[in-house]
């Protein structure tokens, strides 16, 4: 992997500009409308249009590419110190594999949202996890 470090202090940016429909929550559940039912969410959504570019919110290595039923085309970054931030709901790729990303580059495109988040409606996923575990995005964007 490349030599990566990401601080705290430095923050990271938004992927896109938008309003958050759906917060992280891992000390309480919070109801997904699609699901009908109550879930802990490890990420927030982030509300887009279908087609909005996507930008990358830190310096990063993708280090894997990968399709879900729930989250459509995602991508994963290793930032560094333990960081690695997961963007979902994506189409039109412009990285892969291996890919070093600055901060601010346009990783790809909101795609329909999938099934599972259709009341929701489109949107970004963006999970960030520390040494694995999940850490509130908005505490780290600026």
């Amino acid at each position: 992997l490349a030599d990566l470090s990401f601080s705290e202090e430095d923050g990271m940016g938004w992927p896109l500009v938008g309003d958050v429909i759906l917060n992280y929550s891992m000390d309480s559940a919070v109801y997904f409308a699609t699901l009908m039912q109550y879930k802990y969410n490890p990420a927030v959504f982030i509300g887009a249009k279908q087609g909005d570019n996507v930008s990358s919110v830190a310096r990063g290595q993708v280090v894997k590419i990968g399709q879900s039923a729930q989250l459509g085309q995602y991508v994963v970054m290793n930032v560094g110190s333990g960081y690695e931030v997961t963007y979902g709901q994506l189409e039109s790729l412009q990285v892969q594999e291996g890919s070093i990303v600055s901060r601010g580059q346009v990783i790809g495109n909101v795609a329909k949202t999938t099934k599972y988040y259709s009341v929701e409606g489109d949107h970004v996923y963006l999970m960030i996890t520390k040494d694995g575990n999940p850490v509130d995005p908005l505490s780290l964007l600026q």
